[in-house]
């Protein structure tokens, strides 16, 4: 409560807004800083929205989802305060945010629930026991008795929905049932939210996901997956559509860790890391630089593909 109350106490005493998310955001990096943004200006506050990389199509269905920027261009000096929402760190947001933060001196206040995070601010909210980052931006609400409206409803309901896999992942406990309920009756459509997310996929991504599987690789308990450069330009997709590739890995019987690797640049592989019951998957991507929870974790490794499978298929093997 103490890093609550701090971090209430921040908004209270500053009038300018900064809220980010990481690159490449998913239903909870996006569901939270929207949310965060309308509970803001409910306070009077100057908000301005940042992702590096916009708003993916599937996600476009929140509400006020066109207020995000992708450009740094979004804001000047009159910004006070930055709040990073489900990162780790002051890269996720992206190279060129880091390195423009950095130039300038405010206040960073970071609200996460990645157990990878080791930030030094001041401002931390930090708990990795959370399902989603939405639900901390809640308990923040219900803390400071703002009222729920029907769009910050819609907007942590999504952020749950997204970071538990529709309540089917571990992360799922009675607190998260809880605040689903209190959401429901403060107008989030369950309904809805989990057709856009699940049941609205453009035709380009299901022929990506074909073109993924046609890649996989089982030996034992351990499953690749993995999406090239020119996966991306046959079927006109962008990193985003790779959404949940992982998860069809995961899902075969008897598979207890998944790997997708998304090509970035010639050497440069975007790895994504699921398991479903022991495997520590975010002490993997430490090695590698990365980070993340126990049960979904990424890194970033530069080198070509079939050395980065030797690499990974090691690193998994030891760890079970």
């Amino acid at each position: 409560m103490k890093n609550l109350d701090e971090i209430i106490a921040l908004i209270k005493q500053n009038r300018s807004f900064l809220i980010v998310s990481h690159e490449n955001p998913d239903c909870d990096a996006l569901g939270s800083t929207i949310a965060m943004m309308l509970v803001l200006r409910s306070l009077g506050k100057d908000v301005i929205m940042y992702n590096k990389d916009g708003v993916p199509e599937h996600l476009r269905f929140l509400p006020e989802w066109s207020g995000v920027a992708d450009s740094l261009d979004c804001f000047g000096d009159d910004v006070e305060v930055v709040i990073l929402l489900d990162c780790a760190d002051i890269s996720r947001p992206g190279k060129e945010f880091e390195g423009e933060i950095l130039k300038k001196n405010l206040t960073l206040a970071f609200i996460d629930h990645h157990a990878s995070n080791r930030t030094s601010s001041d401002y931390c909210l930090i708990d990795e026991k959370a399902s989603s980052t939405g639900v901390l931006v809640y308990r923040m609400i219900k803390h400071m008795g703002i009222s729920v409206s029907s769009k910050i409803a819609e907007c942590i309901f999504s952020s749950i929905v997204g970071d538990t896999g529709s309540f089917r992942y571990s992360n799922t406990c009675s607190e998260t049932f809880m605040i689903a309920a209190e959401l429901v009756d403060s107008g989030a459509d369950p309904e809805k939210i989990s057709r856009f997310i699940y049941d609205n996929e453009p035709l380009r991504k299901v022929m990506l996901r074909t073109l993924a599987m046609n890649t996989l690789e089982v030996s034992g308990k351990i499953a690749f997956l993995h999406v090239s450069s020119e996966m991306f330009e046959q079927t006109g997709t962008k990193k985003e559509h790779t959404e949940g590739i992982v998860s069809m890995a995961r899902s075969i019987e008897g598979v207890e860790v998944a790997v997708f690797l998304r090509q970035e640049s010639d050497l440069d592989w975007k790895v994504s890391l699921r398991s479903k019951e022991y495997v520590d998957v975010a002490r993997i991507a430490g090695l590698y630089g990365g980070g993340g929870h126990r049960r979904a974790a990424g890194c970033v490794i530069s080198a070509a593909l079939d050395t980065i499978k030797l690499r990974l298929f090691s690193s998994i093997r030891e760890a079970m």
